[in-house]
C-alpha cells in the first residue's frame, strides 16, 4: 500500500513539474507536492471521479490504471484552469531563462485552438491507457461545457515526464455524428427542392419564350413583303388599260373615217397605226 502511494505523489508531482517551465508556477508546484505528501489516507481509487471507466492493457495493475488515469485529470484541470497572464507568460515567456519545455508550450498552445470549440473543464468520464516499450498514451473523454472533448496525454515511460497533450472534440460522440448526419440531410434535401423549384421555374417560361419567337416573326415578316407589294398594287390598273384601248379603237375607226372622206377614198386603204396626242391646239390657229 505505501508503495503505491508513493507512485500516487510522484505521478502527481511529475504532473505539476511539468509545468513548471516559468517562475510564477515554482510555488503552485511546492504547494501541491507537499499536499500530496501530507495526504497519507488518500488512495490512488479516491483522487478519480466516481463513476469514471479505464480501459487498458493487460500488463498494467488495477493501481497502475488509476495512478495514470489521476496523472490525465489533474494534468488536464492544471491546464484548462490557467489564466490568461500565466498562457501569455508560456506562449510569450518574458526571459530565456524561463522558456518552458517545448511540451509545456505545445500542450496550451493546442488548449488554446481548441478551447473557444470545447469551452471550460467539466469533468473526466472515460480514460484508455495503452503502453508501448517507450511511451505511456492516455486517451481520456472528458465533459466539457460546450462539447465532448478527447484529451491525449502522452508520457514517456523511462522518466514518467509528459511528452505531449492535445485537446480536441471527440468525433465519436454520437450527439455530435447525429447532429452532423441531420444538418447533412437538410442540406441535401433543401438542395434537391432548389433544383426542382429551378426547373419549374425555366419550364414554366418555355411559353413565354414561343410568343417572343412569333412576335419577332410577325415583325419581320413585313420588311420581307415590302418589295413586292409594288407590282400588286399595279395590277387594279389592267380594267383602265382596256377601257383606254377600246375607246381609241373606236377613235381610229372615227379618224379613218375622216380621212377618207378628205381623201376621196375607202377607209380600207389605208391603216392608222398609232394616234399622239398634240399639245398644240391648231384649231385655234385656224
Amino acid at each position: 500500500m505505501r508503495k503505491m502511494k508513493k507512485f500516487v505523489i510522484s505521478l502527481s508531482a511529475a504532473a505539476l513539474l511539468a509545468f513548471s517551465g516559468t517562475a510564477a508556477f515554482a510555488e503552485d508546484v511546492e504547494l501541491a507536492t507537499e499536499a500530496a505528501a501530507e495526504a497519507p489516507q488518500e488512495t490512488a481509487a479516491n483522487a478519480i471521479s466516481i463513476g469514471d471507466e479505464i480501459t487498458a492493457d493487460g500488463e498494467l495493475s488495477t493501481a497502475d490504471r488509476q495512478s495514470l488515469a489521476t496523472y490525465a485529470v489533474e494534468s488536464i484541470k492544471l491546464v484548462t484552469g490557467m489564466s490568461e497572464a500565466d498562457i501569455d507568460s508560456i506562449i510569450n515567456p518574458p526571459s530565456i531563462l524561463s522558456v518552458p519545455q517545448p511540451s509545456v508550450v505545445s500542450s496550451v498552445q493546442s488548449w488554446l485552438d481548441a478551447r473557444e470549440d470545447l469551452g471550460a473543464f467539466v469533468q473526466a468520464k472515460e480514460h484508455n491507457i495503452s503502453v508501448t516499450d517507450d511511451s505511456i498514451t492516455i486517451e481520456s473523454v472528458c465533459d466539457f461545457e460546450k462539447a465532448e472533448g478527447l484529451v491525449t496525454l502522452t508520457l514517456d515511460r523511462a522518466t514518467l515526464t509528459m511528452s505531449s497533450m492535445t485537446f480536441a472534440e471527440n468525433d465519436k460522440s454520437l450527439g455530435k455524428t447525429l447532429e452532423e448526419a441531420a444538418l447533412n440531410t437538410v442540406m441535401g434535401i433543401g438542395i434537391v427542392f432548389l433544383t426542382l423549384l429551378f426547373l419549374s421555374f425555366l419550364i414554366s417560361q418555355f411559353k413565354h419564350i414561343s410568343k417572343l419567337e412569333q412576335s419577332l416573326a410577325k415583325k419581320n415578316a413585313p420588311a420581307a413583303q415590302t418589295p413586292a407589294a409594288a407590282p400588286a398594287a399595279a395590277a387594279p390598273a389592267a380594267p383602265a388599260e382596256a377601257e383606254e384601248t377600246q375607246d381609241d379603237s373606236e377613235l381610229v375607226a372615227v379618224i379613218a373615217a375622216a380621212v377618207a372622206a378628205y381623201e376621196g377614198t375607202s377607209a380600207d386603204g389605208f391603216v392608222v397605226r398609232s394616234i399622239k396626242r398634240s399639245s398644240r391646239n391648231n384649231w385655234q390657229r385656224a
